[in-house]
C-alpha cells in the first residue's frame, strides 16, 4: 500500500532540481548581457570622469538633449550593451560577430543622437532589423527567455520615440506610430509564445511526457534527473500503484459517491474536469490510492465519465515520491493565472508578464502526478492525449446508452 505520511508545512528535501520552460527563465549565455546592462551606469560615469576631449562633446550634447531624447539615448545604450554581452557569451563565431556589429551600430546611433547628427533613420533600421532577427531566430528554434523578451521591449520603446513625430500637429503620423508600436509588441509576444511551445516540441501547457532532451511546456515544471530504464522493482511498484488506484477508484465512477466523500463534482464539464477534495489535500497523507486529492472526469453525452486521479503533495517545495522511478514522475506548474471570482485557473502568464483581467499570477504550485484508471489508457501516468480522451468518452457513452 502506497501511503506516506508527511507533516503538513514541512519541506521535503528534493534529491534533484526542477526545470521549467525557458520562457520564464534566463537562457544559458544571456547572463553576460544582463551584466553588461548593469555596468552601463558605471561605464557612463567613468567615461565622463576620464574620457577626455573625445567624450566631452558627447557628454555635453547629451546634457543639452530634451528629456525624451535622453530617454532614447539610454534605450539605445541598453540594447547596445545587451548585444555586446551576447557577443561575448552566446552562439558561434558567426553569430557573435553579428551581435558585435549590432552593438557597435547601436552605440553609434546613440552617439549621433547626443552629437545632434542625423540618427533616426539608422536607429529605425537597426531596431527593426534587431526585432526581425529575433523573430526569425525564435521561430527557427531558439527558445525565448526573459532577457531576450525584455531587450526587444526596450527596442520597441526606442522605436516608438524614433517614430514619434516632432510636430504634435501631425496626428495621422502619430496614430500610425502608435499602431506600429502596438503591432510590434503583439508580434513579439506571439512570436515568444510560438517559440516557447516549439521548444517543448509542441507539447503544450499540461504536457509532461518525460522525453529525453525535451523542454517542459510553458507553465510546467519537471524534475531534472538522470534518464534510465526502470528497474524490475520500479516497474513492479508502478504496476502495484496503478492497480491499487484502479481498484480504489471504481466506486467513484458514480459522481454521487465522490460527492459523498467530499469531492467537488459540481459542474463537471469538458474532457479534463478536476474535482478536488479539500480535506484530503490537507491531511498530510501522500500517495494513498484510497484518498487521492483530486478525481479527473470528462463529461460525455450520457453523463460524467471517470478518467483517473491526481495525487499532490501537501506543501510547496516537497518532492513527490517517484516510487516507480522514471515511470512515476511528478510535476508542478509555474507562472499560472488564477481567478478568485469564480475560483479557477485561467491560463498561464504571458511572455510579457500578464494574466487575464481579474486573475492573479501564482509563481509555483505544489507537485502532482496523474494516474489514469480508464481502461485502455495509452499510459497509466503523466499526460493523456486529448484525442484519446474524446475517443474513450464516445465509446463509454455509447455503452451506457
Amino acid at each position: 500500500m502506497f501511503i506516506l505520511h508527511v507533516p503538513t508545512g514541512t519541506a521535503a528535501a528534493a534529491t534533484d532540481g526542477v526545470v521549467g520552460n525557458p520562457l520564464y527563465d534566463m537562457a544559458t549565455g544571456h547572463g553576460l548581457a544582463v551584466a553588461a546592462i548593469a555596468l552601463l551606469p558605471l561605464v557612463a560615469w567613468l567615461a565622463r570622469a576620464v574620457g577626455g576631449p573625445r567624450i566631452a562633446p558627447i557628454a555635453g550634447g547629451y546634457d543639452a538633449l530634451p528629456p525624451l531624447h535622453r530617454f532614447a539615448f539610454w534605450l539605445l545604450a541598453i540594447t547596445s550593451a545587451a548585444h555586446l554581452g551576447l557577443a561575448l557569451g552566446h552562439g558561434g563565431p558567426g553569430l557573435r560577430l553579428l551581435f558585435l556589429l549590432d552593438a557597435i551600430l547601436l552605440a553609434e546611433t546613440a552617439r549621433r543622437l547626443a552629437l545632434g547628427r542625423p540618427w533616426r533613420r539608422l536607429a529605425a533600421c537597426m531596431l527593426l532589423g534587431s526585432l526581425g532577427a529575433y523573430w526569425v531566430a525564435v521561430l527557427g528554434g531558439e527558445a525565448p527567455d526573459q532577457v531576450g523578451i525584455a531587450t526587444k521591449l526596450v527596442e520597441i520603446t526606442a522605436l516608438a520615440v524614433v517614430l514619434r513625430p516632432a510636430d504634435a500637429r501631425h496626428r495621422v503620423r502619430g496614430w500610425a506610430a502608435s499602431g506600429v508600436t502596438i503591432g510590434l509588441v503583439v508580434a513579439t509576444g506571439l512570436t515568444a509564445w510560438i517559440g516557447a511551445f516549439a521548444a517543448a516540441g509542441g507539447a503544450g501547457e499540461h504536457a509532461h511526457d518525460h522525453g529525453v532532451g525535451a523542454a517542459p511546456g510553458p507553465g510546467t515544471l519537471l524534475h531534472v534527473s538522470v534518464e534510465h530504464e526502470p528497474t524490475t522493482d520500479e516497474t513492479r511498484a508502478a504496476a502495484q500503484l496503478h492497480d491499487a488506484t484502479v481498484a480504489a477508484l471504481a466506486r467513484y465512477a458514480d459522481p454521487a459517491a465522490a460527492a459523498a466523500d467530499g469531492y467537488d463534482v459540481a459542474g463537471i464539464a469538458g474532457l479534463d474536469f478536476h474535482a478536488s477534495n479539500p480535506s484530503y489535500e490537507a491531511d498530510g497523507i501522500v500517495l494513498d490510492p484510497t484518498r487521492p486529492e483530486t478525481l479527473v472526469y470528462a463529461q460525455g453525452p450520457a453523463g460524467p465519465i471517470l478518467l483517473g486521479a491526481m495525487f499532490q503533495m501537501p506543501g510547496f517545495g516537497q518532492a513527490g515520491p517517484a516510487v516507480g522511478g522514471p515511470l512515476t514522475v511528478w510535476h508542478g506548474h509555474e507562472q499560472i493565472c488564477f481567478s478568485l471570482v469564480p475560483p479557477g485557473l485561467t491560463g498561464i502568464v504571458s511572455p510579457l508578464g500578464g494574466c487575464p483581467v481579474g486573475s492573479l499570477a501564482i509563481p509555483r504550485t505544489v507537485e502532482m502526478m496523474h494516474v489514469w484508471t480508464a481502461p485502455g489508457a495509452p499510459q497509466p501516468f503523466g499526460d493523456l492525449d486529448d484525442s484519446w480522451r474524446r475517443s474513450y468518452v464516445a465509446r463509454a457513452s455509447s455503452i451506457r446508452r
